[in-house]
């Protein structure tokens, strides 16, 4: 009987030794996984989640409508090296573009028109008449640091000219392809200053008049500087300083000699020098 009660002590020694060992591990396990906190490393940290930010494209997408009062200049040459002359102010003279996006705001797409008084006093080419430049336009923008942007763009150009009054500036058109870019820095967060580059070329005429002759070339080109300010978010202010020259060569022309044969090279370039006032809309 004491034999059996001796072997069954160390049995029942053990086993209340496992039981410890047990419950003390469990309640270090509790009291580790308390002690923890959701941040630190081990822990269980929530799963973190990525709101995304609107960036606003950098493409100038919106409305502008622009006044230009402009000094237009003008010269007529058939070879014997005449003066630019004619130094008119033209007060009516405008601009409306609209500019918009493509393929998720990746490209932008824009329309412009142009125009209005077209005075000269020029012997030969006098005139009370007007012009209008119309672009249709593709290209892209992009953000090259947080306030500097650059715009590129290329499209189709045309260019009419009417006159009016006897021996009058020509009537004609030629239509051809221009490109341009544009760098804005903004020099606070409501006031930006940009300058524009553009040339163009016209290879088709129509609408020209018949002693005007046959067009050998005509360019464009065009540059600007501009300061910008948000008077909103959605409504900005635009003034700028624009200088246009258009140029076009013809052959076979008689305009400046009416009565001689159409044997002669003639060349017809303006100048414009124009302030633009624009308010510009935003979505």
């Amino acid at each position: 009987m004491s034999g059996s009660v001796l072997s069954a002590a160390p049995v029942n020694a053990r086993c209340f030794r496992a039981l410890r060992a047990a419950f003390a591990a469990v309640l270090a396990s509790s009291f580790g996984a308390a002690a923890q906190q959701p941040g630190e490393p081990g822990g269980n940290a929530p799963p973190e989640t990525e709101i995304p930010i609107s960036v606003p494209t950098p493409i100038p997408v919106g409305f502008s409508i622009a006044w230009k009062p402009t000094i237009l200049s003008v010269r007529a040459d058939s070879g014997v090296g005449t003066e630019f002359g004619s130094d008119k102010f033209q007060p009516l003279r405008g601009l409306a573009r609209y500019t918009t996006t493509w393929l998720g705001e990746k490209l932008l797409a824009r329309a412009e028109i142009e125009g209005g008084q077209f005075q000269t006093e020029t012997e030969n080419i006098g005139t009370q008449g007007w012009d209008v430049t119309f672009r249709l336009l593709g290209g892209t923008a992009t953000r090259l640091s947080q306030k500097l942007a650059i715009t590129a763009s290329a499209g189709l150009l045309t260019r009419y000219q009417h006159g009016r009054a006897e021996n009058a500036a020509p009537n004609f058109g030629v239509l051809g392809l221009t490109s341009n870019i544009e760098l804005e820095y903004r020099l606070a967060p409501v006031i930006a200053v940009s300058v524009y580059f553009e040339g163009g070329i016209g290879t088709l005429a129509y609408g020209s008049q018949e002693n005007l002759g046959g067009l050998s070339d005509s360019s464009e080109l065009r540059w600007r500087l501009q300061i910008s300010f948000d008077l909103t978010p959605t409504t900005a202010v635009d003034v700028g300083y624009d200088f246009t020259r258009w140029h076009a060569s013809f052959n076979k022309s008689n305009l400046l000699q009416p009565s001689g044969p159409p044997n002669q090279a003639l060349l017809l370039e303006a100048r414009e020098h124009a302030v633009s006032l624009s308010l510009r809309f935003k979505p």
